[in-house]
């Protein structure tokens, strides 16, 4: 009978303490991927004070969609129901640029990636 070397040992039993820690496909049951990025945005300019943001749905990656987050810059100006693909956000400045971006929410409470930037400009305020 043939003596396997120690050191060969130890590396093979290395690698194999290695490939069971990763993950498999036992552990992606439930969760599903990560939520993708929303495609189709729009903004556009609803009045001196408000935009209009749409977006397409992102597909059901296993664990559904829970909402969408909606970002003004880079703070939050939204939370929107997964069932929904539209907001109008409130409150801006007239005669001011803006620039928009969503992402995907799942159940899992995993956010994905921002969809692409759209940018908007608020009209003038028109004096009654």
């Amino acid at each position: 009978m043939r003596r396997v070397p120690l050191p060969l040992v130890l590396v093979a039993g290395a690698l194999l303490l290695l490939a069971s820690c990763g993950p498999s496909r036992a552990d992606d049951g439930d969760e599903g991927r990560m939520p993708g990025a929303p495609t189709g945005v729009t903004a556009q300019a609803g009045s001196a004070t408000t935009v209009h943001v749409m977006w397409n749905a992102v597909p059901d990656e296993g664990s559904g969609i829970r909402s969408y987050e909606v970002y003004r810059g880079g703070a939050k100006a939204a939370d929107v129901p997964g069932a929904e693909r539209m907001v109008d956000v409130i409150g801006l400045s007239p005669a001011t640029a803006y620039a928009f971006t969503v992402r995907a929410r799942d159940r899992a409470g995993r956010l994905g990636p921002p969809s692409r930037t759209v940018r908007a400009r608020t009209p003038a305020r028109v004096a009654a």
